[in-house]
């Protein structure tokens, strides 16, 4: 399974917005945020929400600024869902001596590969979308992600699934792909520490046989299937499931929150218990008038909302410290300072991931899907 979540501008893929750059112009200095995302092939859509949070974001911060103050701007940089063009976009973005941070990875597999070229140039790089486990496990310091990884979203579905109906017999279906096995490791391990009989099947992503899958699982006489993987490799193997007269319950993690599910599998999946990093926020008081601005701009999506919150950190830090250039950003984002955003308050350790990841449950029930709670009390949703 790959991972793809979660406009050919210049020759060197990348532009700056006129408007950004002249209405900077009016004040005492800028600062600019580079996006690398995708915006033509198959992630182009993913990538246009994620410009649009930081565009928000963005446009937000530069409606109060005075006349001496710092104005924010932004400038894309088409990545092409390629890692020769990432890695090219980084050095462009390096160059660019009012680029402060960027803001980007979509495809984790990519990104952590793309991960020496940021180093190398001392760039920041927060990361929005990408839940990949390798994106914050070789020890860079310059990299900070918002989205609970995959192993620990899995860590935290076992902890709410042993106080909530704990299951006799657990097992993490996945494939092998980029996405779900780091899921399900996370969710095997907390669940025997825990107590509950808990194993992985995986099968191919390449050649799935959903069929042959299904009976090999039932013959395991599970009494909870946790589906760690994305709707459209996984989905198939519900129905397979139900055909072959599976009756338990079945969990999903976060490549199952989306609209395609409830298209297809609304019935199959009713009663499915969905984690997502994404939290309910109409449900979260202190962002009211920021969220009332934000839908005013833009759509908002999972991706779009979490792109606004990393804007929001560079901009906080940038603002905290007075940092206009690179390394002065990369000294204050690995100060140990909390930061208030449109999708929770976040606090990064040395790895670059939340200190206190959370993640939050939605119930497929009658053809949408409604919140049921969070992984762990938050002061952030009611």
């Amino acid at each position: 399974m790959k991972r793809k979540h979660f406009l050919t501008l210049a020759a060197s893929g990348a532009g700056v917005l006129p408007g950004a750059r002249a209405l900077a112009q009016s004040f005492q200095q800028q600062v600019t945020i580079g996006i690398i995302v995708p915006l033509t092939g198959t992630g182009s859509d993913a990538g246009r929400q994620i410009i649009n949070g930081v565009r928000a974001a963005v446009d937000e911060t530069n409606v109060s600024i005075g006349s001496f103050g710092t104005a924010y701007a932004y400038r894309n940089f088409d990545d092409q869902g390629a890692l020769a063009q990432m890695i090219q976009n980084a050095q462009f973005a390096a160059s660019d001596p009012s680029i402060v941070a960027v803001i980007g990875g979509l495809d984790g597999k990519l990104t952590a590969a793309a991960l020496p070229t940021y180093a190398n140039a001392q760039l920041p790089l927060v990361v929005a979308a990408s839940t990949a486990n390798v994106v914050t496990a070789r020890g860079y310091r310059n990299v900070w992600r918002l989205p609970a990884k995959d192993g620990t979203e899995g860590q935290l579905f076992a902890r709410y699934l042993a106080r909530h109906g704990k299951p006799k017999h657990a097992i993490a279906v996945t494939q092998d792909g980029d996405y779900g096995p780091d899921v399900a490791a996370g969710f095997v391990d907390q669940a025997g520490a825990l107590g509950i009989a808990a194993e992985t099947y995986a099968f191919s992503w390449e050649s799935p046989a959903y069929d042959a899958s299904a009976k090999a699982i039932l013959a395991k006489n599970p009494d909870y299937i946790y589906l760690c993987g994305e709707t459209k490799g996984l989905g198939p193997l519900v129905d397979a499931l139900k055909t072959a007269g599976y009756g338990g319950a079945f969990g999903a993690s976060e490549g199952f929150f989306n609209q395609g599910t409830l298209d297809r599998y609304a019935g199959a999946l009713n009663g499915t218990l969905i984690s997502t990093s994404f939290p309910p926020l109409d449900r979260a008081p202190d962002v009211a008038n920021v969220l009332s601005d934000f839908r005013a701009r833009t759509p908002v999506t999972a991706l779009s909302a979490f792109a606004y919150a990393a804007a929001q950190i560079v901009i906080s830090a940038s603002k905290r410290t007075g940092a206009t250039n690179r390394l002065a950003m990369l000294s204050a984002l690995q100060a140990p300072i909390s930061y208030d955003t449109v999708v929770g308050s976040f606090q990064f350790g040395f790895d670059g991931d939340p200190v206190d990841p959370n993640v939050y449950f939605y119930t497929v029930t009658g053809g949408s899907l409604k919140y049921t709670a969070a992984s762990h009390p938050s002061a952030f949703i009611l």
